[in-house]
């Protein structure tokens, strides 16, 4: 058997691990590179334990980097999540927090070079065709991993990376509401009917109320995921939406086709509460509380990209989520977000005009470390197409 290695660094964003390729050394063909990332991750397998996946979505990642397509960029970002459980690549959206270690990638792999104390990276989504902007700090052309900025979720504190989604709306439909309604009803499969409000900024979310789930808002996630009867509406929920904004050609084959997008969760108004880590959260210290799932289990965290639509979907009047979000915030233009490691920020730029809502910018603070650099073994057929890999013969 003959094996071929291709180079790859790991990096960790924000609250998600993935591995990172540049698009050269990679096949031209899609499904070509979905072979590839299988094998390189161990999947399927719940332990992914002959590959680089950490058994979690959070761990299941990839990014690929290459020159950008677009004058308005620096490099381009493709994102790939890579299923744990089942034989599925999910090329559909975007990855907020594997976007935060875009722009160090890109600084300490010669695609951008580093300016001063501060390198902005003009960085294109090819998955949303989005131009994310990244701040990162540098020093001695290499960007920097110590600082004094924490994330709920992540230990330690690390360099801020402020990370601006410009433009968000319609990030796969199109549209800020897909619907072009705040909230609607829809029916399950049993007769049972729930609200939700759909809304695509960064990636398409579907948002539930915990009121009317029977839910307080602030279970962990091994609770949420030890209710099945409640895992099961959401994912029966986000199948049916992503049939109705056009994702899936049919809700039945979203979870197989489709398991990452459209995102779920459900939200509820402020309250004191504990997180995980055993820290105390005032009801009048944030603005909502909220739960997302991430490929059918429950997400540990927030991801970025959901946390990103969270606080385009407060400012829509008539939605959910405006609905349980404080009005009286001490800064209007941010949402606080609670969710089971603690609290994040978004900041939104907003001008209204014409009764019509339009988002110019919503921006958010990670972290990012780079944590290796070297080569990963795969099937030297799974390289074929490309002339960049070194192989050698085993036995």
């Amino acid at each position: 058997m003959s094996e071929s290695s291709i180079g790859c660094s790991i990096l960790r964003g924000g609250t998600s691990r993935g591995v990172f390729f540049r698009q050269q050394d990679l096949p031209e063909d899609r499904a070509a590179v979905e072979a590839l990332l299988m094998n390189v991750f161990g999947s399927p397998d719940v332990r992914q334990i002959n590959g680089l996946g950490g058994a979690t979505s959070q761990t299941s990642k990839a990014a690929i980097i290459g020159p950008p397509s677009r004058d308005d960029a620096d490099v381009d970002y493709t994102f790939a999540q890579v299923s744990v459980r089942t034989p599925v690549v999910d090329w559909g959206g975007n990855c907020g927090n594997i976007s935060s270690a875009v722009g160090p990638y890109a600084i300490d792999s010669g695609f951008v070079g580093a300016t001063g104390d501060l390198t902005t990276v003009r960085i294109n989504n090819t998955n949303t065709n989005q131009i994310i902007v990244a701040t990162v700090p540098t020093r001695d052309g290499r960007a920097v991993v110590e600082g004094d900025y924490a994330i709920p979720g992540v230990p330690g504190t690390g360099a801020l990376i402020s990370l601006e989604f410009t433009e968000p709306a319609g990030s796969v439909t199109g549209r800020l509401l897909p619907t072009g309604r705040p909230r609607e009803i829809i029916r399950l499969s049993n007769g049972r009917e729930v609200t939700v409000s759909i809304v695509d900024a960064a990636n398409p979310t579907l948002f539930l109320l915990a009121e009317e789930l029977g839910l307080t808002g602030i279970e962990t996630p091994l609770e949420i995921e030890a209710n099945t009867e409640l895992t099961d509406l959401l994912e029966e929920a986000r199948s049916i939406v992503a049939e109705q904004i056009g994702i899936v050609a049919d809700r039945s084959l979203a979870t197989a086709t489709s398991p990452g997008l459209p995102k779920v969760g459900f939200v509820a108004p402020p309250r004191d509460h504990e997180t995980l880590t055993g820290d105390r959260v005032a009801a009048g210290s944030i603005d909502l509380v909220g739960r997302v799932m991430s490929m059918q289990t429950a997400h540990r965290a927030y991801q970025a990209t959901a946390a990103i639509c969270t606080a385009a979907a407060a400012f829509v009047e008539g939605s959910i989520v405006h609905e349980v979000t404080r009005a009286d915030r001490p800064d209007p233009s941010t949402i606080r977000l609670a969710h089971p490691y603690g609290v994040m920020e978004m900041s939104v730029r907003a001008e209204e005009g014409a009764g019509d809502l339009h988002l110019t910018g919503i921006t958010i603070g990670r972290t990012a470390r780079h944590i290796l650099d070297g080569a990963v073994w795969v099937p030297s057929e799974l390289l074929a197409a490309t002339g960049s890999a070194e192989s050698r013969r085993v036995a």
